[in-house]
């Protein structure tokens, strides 16, 4: 019998590396608006939450962080996107996953349509159940789905979608606290990859709801599921 029956999985650092077209995308937001670039840690610390928080965090008023997500957007789009590759391992452990019935899920706070390609062009979609991303709070006026922005509300979408299981069987694997803390507000298990973007200290003190697992390579995160 596996531990868990839905498992839920970040992207960015999780199932792919996507560093370096997030970061030459939130450059372009600085330079488009004339602002001078954040040190490296500032700008690392992009990867992980909503566009829209990290440039508020960074001083933006309202106004200027929306302008700033539709910049990242629009570059994003062109060319960060396709800087994306999906980590060695993944695609073993979902299949694997899969196999063994578990149910598969993308909770990502990146924008719902590049998380669809992503997850597409990385060739991993075929495992997946559902892909949940997040849904501006400034949405398309044709997107008819409710708003979504932060990881438990990406998260809350996706397990419903999932149809309804005990939280004791449902295990949440990402790589930075907002996983931690999204897996906590949810009452999930957690799973921290040490091999994303995140730390592991962040990881414990934002996940309040147990015992974390941590795992060092992707290959490693099958033996807590099944």
């Amino acid at each position: 019998m596996n531990k868990f029956d839905i498992a839920l999985f970040d992207l960015d650092g999780t199932l792919s590396e996507s560093a370096e077209g997030i970061l030459s995308c939130v450059e372009m937001v600085f330079s488009e608006m004339n602002r001078p670039l954040p040190d490296d840690a500032t700008l690392r610390s992009f990867i992980g939450p909503p566009m829209y928080d990290s440039l508020h965090r960074c001083g933006f008023s309202e106004e200027d962080a929306v302008k700033g997500v539709e910049i990242y957007k629009r570059n994003f789009e062109e060319s960060g996107i396709y800087k994306n590759k999906v980590y060695d391992g993944i695609p073993e452990v979902l299949s694997v996953l899969k196999q063994n019935g578990v149910r598969l899920g993308v909770a990502s706070t990146k924008y719902q349509p590049f998380t669809e390609k992503i997850i597409h062009m990385l060739k991993i979609a075929e495992y997946f159940d559902v892909i949940g991303g997040s849904i501006s709070l400034t949405a398309d006026s044709n997107n008819t789905q409710k708003p979504r922005h932060d990881k438990i509300e990406v998260m809350n979408y996706v397990i419903d979608s999932l149809r309804k299981s005990e939280n004791d069987r449902i295990v949440m694997i990402g790589d930075t606290r907002f996983d931690a803390e999204g897996a906590s507000l949810a009452k999930t298990a957690f799973i921290g990859c040490l091999f994303g973007y995140g730390n592991r200290k962040e990881m414990v003190e934002y996940y309040t709801y147990g015992e974390p697992v941590f795992v060092n390579t992707p290959k490693e995160i099958t033996q807590f599921i099944v």
